[in-house]
């Protein structure tokens, strides 16, 4: 029973990092795929619908490990505060700047707010990812890891690869989500974001015995790596093949493969935070009938909002 909290947290997280991973990835490549400013209109556009749904599995994922594992949560908010300030201010600074941006007609305050965007976007992966490579080390029971686990080399190269990761997987969402003539530049950003995730996940996959990270199962940890690596293969060629909806598939894939190896391969660590079975049983009345109620939502949510943008579709932001 201990497995399936753990699985569901790691639903929750891997859920959140496909869905608003492609917000955060398209976020960052905003000035990059839409050069002017109806290209950009039309990339927010097309992460109206999902930004506020994507959040909500973010969100459930802090309630569920403050629920059901308060001691791991004790540990993490000490061990990694200036990583969580960071993800939780560049995260309010992302959807600032996504509600700001087409608030005035003014150029200059849309550019300003389009680059908040883009910054924000870029620190609020970054850092998730470099919390998570301090994860994959190992959660301090006891005081905080030094600056150079914080901010070091491996942790480092964990943020660099989820950045790599994210960013193709939101090229391949504007791709998929822009008209048929506008996705020149989105396959161009997927192509060279791709090669950086293919490279940077290599790196991580070398850079872990090198650095002596204390990995409880590493053998799943590494299938989950090799996965990653086939799918953004397989995603590069079939965004080259005008096949995007099996490219976002592949790219999804890649993009909650960090939660998945990072939560397979320190599950006995994790496990220790978990609460006692009588907050457990109590918990599971509001947990278990909401996670499929989630589930189903969002599947209505991308069902709904499954075609193209255009010009005549619904702003939300």
């Amino acid at each position: 029973m201990d497995l399936v909290w753990l699985g569901l947290l790691g639903l929750l997280l891997a859920g959140w990092s496909v869905l608003d991973g492609g917000n955060l990835g398209l976020g960052r490549s905003l000035r990059r795929i839409g050069r002017t400013g109806p290209e950009r209109r039309l990339l927010l556009t097309a992460i109206g619908p999902f930004l506020l749904g994507g959040e909500v599995w973010l969100v459930a994922a802090a309630g569920l490990l403050i629920g059901a594992f308060p001691a791991l949560e004790k540990d993490l908010l000490y061990a990694y505060y200036p990583l969580v300030v960071t993800l939780v201010v560049a995260w309010v600074l992302r959807d600032i700047g996504v509600w700001f941006r087409s608030r005035r007609p003014s150029a200059a305050w849309q550019r300003g707010w389009e680059r908040v965007i883009v910054v924000a976007s870029t620190v609020f992966a970054f850092a998730w990812g470099t919390l998570l490579g301090n994860v994959a080390q190992g959660v301090p029971a006891t005081g905080r890891p030094g600056l150079e686990t914080l901010v070091g080399p491996y942790s480092l190269l964990w943020g660099a690869a989820v950045v790599a990761v994210l960013t193709l997987h939101g090229a391949v969402f504007a791709a998929l989500k822009l008209p048929p003539g506008r996705r020149v530049r989105a396959t161009g950003t997927a192509r060279r974001a791709g090669g950086a995730a293919l490279a940077l996940l290599a790196a991580v996959g070398v850079a872990t015995p090198a650095f002596s990270v204390e990995l409880a199962r590493p053998l799943p940890a590494a299938l989950v790596g090799v996965l990653a690596v086939a799918a953004v293969t397989v995603a590069l060629r079939l965004v080259e093949r005008r096949r995007d909806g099996w490219a976002y598939a592949c790219t999804a894939l890649a993009a909650a493969a960090p939660v998945l190896a990072v939560g397979a391969a320190t599950a006995p660590r994790l496990l220790d935070g978990l609460a006692h079975d009588s907050t457990l049983d109590l918990l599971a009345y509001v947990v278990l009938p909401a996670v499929p109620l989630l589930i189903a939502v969002q599947v209505w949510m991308a069902w709904t909002f499954r075609d193209r943008v255009g010009s005549r579709s619904a702003v939300f932001f």
